[in-house]
């Protein structure tokens, strides 16, 4: 037994320990029915004793892991992997002093031990540390053996525990409970001397518990998706088509599939635990596709489906031939084509956006595109589709932000004939049946009013649409790729922004970096944007200075590409000789020097001219924009102080417009 620090003891709780040390010598060693014990200790000690057999007298459990066996049980846990994070930041934040948070599998092997240092050390002599077994059916009663069984949080206090050795210690432990899946996968356990008085020791490990099951839902949510999608995306001609979650169990089926099987989902047990078992290699021991055979003769060909690097399914087809299979697959990973390089820049951020962006090509997974405005997100978008096997149907667009909240609903689903008056009298298809085949991008996607966004979720769970006013569905064959600049999650949090629409639109989730972050690409964009802009402005020869280039490297971007580009079109239309320099861009800090006496003439009367139109072009935005100066620097690819200083400059005001 460890030997444990000295406390001073709490007059109930040393009550209760002499209630419980009776009960358990009454038990253990007299066989007497235990009196005024839970009812989940109770039911344990008989498990212990009747059917498990366990020694009282035990010092250790007795079945320990070796260090590579623990490491190969970590590596192939995914649920610890999601749930260290998580624990680490509640051992963090709970600054645990006499006590110690563990994280158990659901066979009850410890992963991992977090806490109180000086108490790690003595319960190493019970061999509570990682890699040792802690099951009821070697341990007897204690919190985590005890909480996987009974399947519900359970406070094990001192000699509740079945072997003698446990006494000195009490533990709370919570299950953790993996959508889809019968039995716990994982328990928190938290464990401490039972003289130390710890409120609330259960609701703290169930409020880790719940933390680590949202995290599983969300994961579990998002790959079942993807699944589905990889599903709707494989329909072929004849072919018989399930599609299976990582654990093999059916999330999706065909008819086909239903008129092979006797039962879509009644894959023989047989052939979805082999399955099972394949998809749980690691990724790069299944590179090809899986054949099964079913005990009914059924032949099964399984494409693996991956997200993110792991394998989170597969897309089964009866029947169909391992050629055929192979075929569609190596269809759905095609190279790209040549849109997404006419995306320029070679910065390691925008690579990686590309990257993703190629991966999106090659699938109809639906797609958020996070990043400012200006920063090319439409680009982007129409280059996914462009690149992917829809290019030959719509790409439609529709902007938000820029259509009045009372309208959003007729303009994403249409309308029926008489629904409005003075409305076509023929009725109109929505921006949804004009992306039929397509893609539908939603630009500022975060500004969709409440009532279009639960609209949208019944939309994209059912694919099929209800054109307002009307009752009869339409099928609906339309990939979605969204964009916002404001942060989702932000938005959820302020409850803005559905949380279901968000993980059917974030399936993947591409971040489009700011200029500011994609060094050397300034250069290189503000060089292809000069070149536009010669033949905008009818020049040639037109060069960048290297104090313009210092300039443009130094500058924030709050405008990013689009303002690059504005910049780049003025300072070609403005440059008083073939030589663009810094003052020429007239940048913020930058302040444009009055021409000399020698180059008046033509070249000032077009710098004139220019500064001018720029005047003429501010009132126009602000005009449109009902001088609204935030909406008009938005239409202008600049920031609002960007706006103001231009205004400044200019000597404009409201009150000297309207004269």
């Amino acid at each position: 037994m460890p030997a444990t620090r000295s406390f001073r003891p709490v007059t109930p709780r040393l009550e209760r320990r002499r209630t419980v040390d009776r009960a358990w010598q009454l038990y253990v060693q007299e066989g007497l029915e235990p009196a005024g014990i839970a009812g989940e200790i109770s039911r344990s000690w008989r498990r212990a004793r009747e059917l498990h057999r366990i020694d009282p007298g035990i010092t250790r459990p007795g079945r320990v892991l070796s260090s590579d066996a623990l490491e190969t049980l970590r590596a192939r846990d995914e649920v610890f992997r999601l749930a260290t994070p998580i624990v680490a930041d509640f051992a963090r934040r709970l600054e645990l002093h006499d006590a110690v948070l563990a994280y158990l599998d659901g066979d009850g092997w410890m992963l991992s031990i977090d806490g109180d240092r000086e108490v790690v050390e003595q319960v190493q002599e019970i061999d509570f540390r990682p890699g040792a077994l802690w099951s009821e059916e070697v341990a007897g009663t204690n919190g985590p053996g005890t909480a996987l069984v009974e399947g519900r949080p359970v406070e094990v206090f001192a000699s509740e525990h079945f072997v003698s050795a446990w006494h000195p210690w009490s533990c709370a432990a919570s299950p953790i409970q993996a959508p889809g899946e019968k039995r716990p996968v994982g328990v928190v356990n938290l464990s401490g001397p039972w003289e130390v008085h710890r409120r609330h020791a259960v609701l703290i490990s169930n409020a880790i518990s719940r933390s680590i099951e949202e995290r599983l839902r969300a994961v579990v949510s998002v790959r079942d998706e993807v699944v589905r999608y990889a599903f709707r995306a494989a329909h072929e001609a004849g072919d018989a088509l399930v599609a299976v979650d990582a654990r093999g169990r059916v999330v999706a089926a065909n008819d086909a599939a239903g008129r092979r099987l006797a039962e879509a989902g009644a894959l023989a047990a047989v052939a979805r635990e082999g399955l099972a078992a394949t998809l749980r290699l690691p990724a790069t021991g299944l590179d090809a596709d899986v054949r099964l055979e079913t005990a009914e003769g059924s032949i099964l060909v399984a494409s693996p489906v991956r997200y993110e690097g792991s394998i989170v399914g597969a897309i089964l087809r009866v029947g169909s031939s391992p050629s055929a299979a192979r075929r569609s697959r190596a269809s759905e990973q095609a190279p790209t084509g040549h849109d997404l390089c006419r995306v320029q820049g070679e910065s390691e951020p925008l690579r990686r956006a590309l990257e993703l962006a190629r991966t999106a090509a090659r699938n109809d997974l639906p797609v958020v595109l996070c990043g400012e405005s200006g920063t090319g997100k439409e680009l982007l978008a129409h280059a996914i589709h462009s690149a992917g096997g829809r290019r030959d149907n719509p790409f439609v667009v529709v902007n938000c932000a820029a259509i009045p909240a009372q309208l959003v609903e007729v303009e994403l689903f249409g309308y029926e004939p008489g629904t409005f008056t003075g409305a076509r009298t023929e009725g109109s298809p929505g921006r949804l049946e004009e992306a039929q085949g397509g893609t539908l991008f939603l630009e500022e996607v975060s500004e969709l009013p409440t009532a279009a966004q639960a609209a949208l979720v019944r939309v994209l769970q059912d694919r099929e649409t209800v054109r307002i006013g009307g009752s009869a569905p339409r099928p609906l064959d339309v990939r979605v790729v969204a964009a916002s600049r404001k942060p989702l999650d932000v938005e959820i949090g302020a409850g803005r922004f559905r949380r279901d629409l968000y993980y059917r639109l974030a399936v993947l989730s591409i971040a489009v970096p700011p200029l500011r972050d994609r060094g050397d690409d300034v250069a290189l964009l503000a060089q292809a944007f000069l070149v536009e802009a010669e033949s905008e402005v009818g020049r040639a020869g037109l060069a960048l200075g290297s104090d313009a280039l210092d300039a443009l490297r130094a500058h924030a971007w709050p405008g990013n590409v689009r303002e690059l580009k504005n910049v780049m079109l003025r300072a070609a239309a403005t440059a008083s000789g073939p030589q663009i320099a810094a003052r020429d861009l007239l940048l913020d800090g930058v302040a444009p020097d009055a021409p000399p006496a020698a180059t008046r003439g033509s070249n000032a009367t077009l710098r004139t001219s220019m500064l001018e139109s720029e005047r003429d072009a501010l009132l126009a935005a602000l005009d449109a924009a009902s001088w609204n100066v935030a909406r008009a620097a938005e239409q202008l690819g600049v920031s609002r102080m960007t706006l103001y200083r231009r205004l400044q400059r200019h000597g404009i005001s409201r009150a000297l417009a309207s004269r």
